[in-house]
This record gives C-alpha cells, structure tokens and sequence, in this order.
C-alpha cells in the first residue's frame, strides 16, 4: 500500500467530522419540510433515523449521490439535492432477469422514474441501470453512494462482487459507500443462502473491504436490541412488511419495530 493510502487509512478510522451547520440544517430541512414526504413515510422516521443517518455519512447538498434500488429515501435525497447536487436512480440491469415482463418493467423505470416524481429532482437528475456494459456513471464522478437495506438481494443473486467493484470505480478518491442493512447476529448459525434477509456485520465489512474500500465508522444508529431474529419469514416477519402467521404474531413483532440494523461508513482510498 502506497504511504498516501495508508496515512488515509488510519485517518479514516477516527471519529467522522461534524457537518458543517449549514449542511446539517439542510437534512434536517429534507426530513421534516419536506412537502414530497408522506404521512406513511415519515411515520418510518422513528426507526430509520434518516436526518441521522445522512449526517453520519456525511452527506451534503452539493453532492452527486446515487441511490441503488430507490425507495423509501428517494423523496429525503431528491429534495435534499434538487438545487445544487445530483441525484441517481440506480435499478438493476433488466439482463439480470430471466423474466421478459420484468425486463420489460425495467426499461420503462429507467424511462419514467425520474418524470413520475414530478419536480422533486430538479433538472440534474437521471435513472440508470447498476451492471451495464457502459455502467452508470463515469469513473471517479460520483461522492457517495447509499445501500438501503438492499445488500442481501445482491449476495442472493450472486452479483455482489460485481457491484462493488462498480461501485468503487464510480465512486470518487474520498467518496462514501453508505451501508445500512439488516443484521444477523454473528453467532447464529444462518447463512446468506437462508436468504432471511439478514448478514452478518463481519461478512458485509470483509466483502466491502475486499472490493478496496475502507471502513471509515460504524454507528448504532439503526440498531435495534428487541428485534430476536427468530422470525420463520426472516426480516419480512417485522414491519412494514409484516408478513407474520397469525394476528397475535404481528401484534408481537409490529410492537418489535423494524430490523436491528447495521450502519456502516465506507470510503475510497485516493488523494
């Protein structure tokens, strides 16, 4: 490892920076002002942290920031970045499925998400698909890149190593690798193949530094202590989702909340 990477390194193992006052007011203002939010979103607030969230990764206004598989935070990071940032909608490659209807589904997503969303991105924004032959945005152009609960699809179908490295070459020298995803405890005996939506913390951060990045922080922002992981549906067992057996199991795991949940900064190495 060359002295430069090294010397980041260890700097990007200390505690992250504060944003500057601006930048904070500027999510706190996309969470809570945000007239693009509805009632049933922001009612998820008080399990997904997402002003807290977005400062730990050190989001900013300005910034070019892509969101793979968008959802629940698209209306947050498309106000947040209307005037200032870029703002791009990731989708899987329709190739990836052997489904016509779902390739066909794809495409008009890629043509039509943006414009669905009427004015909330602003004029910069654009939809691509992640695993392209061209890829989705140039190399070194884009400051972050946010993973919502969206990582076990990607060992499920086998394309995580693919995306990585997709990710790390668009990605800037600096630029973040937001991780925040269902977590299994790392004495259980699952696995990924269990496909019960859940990882190990252990087995993200080794996957994601083996694609070259660096774990910058962690915080336990989105953990949740009460969720027992013992589900027969796994994650999906818990809301929103809520797919329980019985009414008296989704009164229990409904009072449980949503997943215990990993929150993981990583960055490029560069100058």
């Amino acid at each position: 490892m060359r002295l430069s990477h090294l010397f980041l390194a260890l700097m990007m193992l200390l505690p992250a920076h504060r944003l500057a006052a601006q930048d904070s007011d500027a999510i706190d203002r996309a969470v809570t002002e945000n007239p693009y939010r509805t009632a049933d979103q922001k009612a998820r607030d008080v399990y997904r942290h997402p002003a807290e969230t977005l400062k730990f990764f050190g989001i900013t206004a300005d910034m070019t920031v892509a969101e793979p598989l968008p959802g629940w935070y698209t209306e947050i990071l498309g106000d947040l970045l209307r005037d200032k940032g870029t703002y791009i909608a990731l989708n899987t490659a329709p190739h990836l499925s052997e489904d016509a209807g779902r390739r066909a589904r794809s495409h008009a997503w890629r043509d039509n998400y943006i414009a669905s969303k009427g004015k909330l991105f602003g004029d910069k924004a654009f939809a691509r698909f992640m695993l392209t032959e061209d890829g989705f945005a140039a190399d070194d152009s884009v400051d972050a890149i946010l993973a919502f609960r969206s990582m076990h699809g990607w060992v499920y179908s086998d394309v995580l190593e693919e995306v990585l490295a997709e990710f790390f070459r668009v990605l800037k020298p600096g630029g973040v690798l937001g991780v925040v995803q269902h977590r299994e405890n790392e004495d259980s005996p699952n696995t990924p193949a269990d496909r019960r939506g859940y990882l190990k913390q252990s087995f993200v951060i080794e996957a994601v530094t083996k694609a070259g990045f660096v774990l910058a922080d962690q915080s336990e922002i989105n953990a949740n202590p009460k969720d027992t992981k013992d589900y027969e549906i796994g994650v999906w067992g818990l809301p929103p989702v809520l797919r329980a057996g019985s009414d008296e199991e989704r009164r229990k795991n409904q009072a449980i909340g949503e997943s215990d949940r990993m929150t993981l900064k990583f960055v490029k190495p560069g100058q």
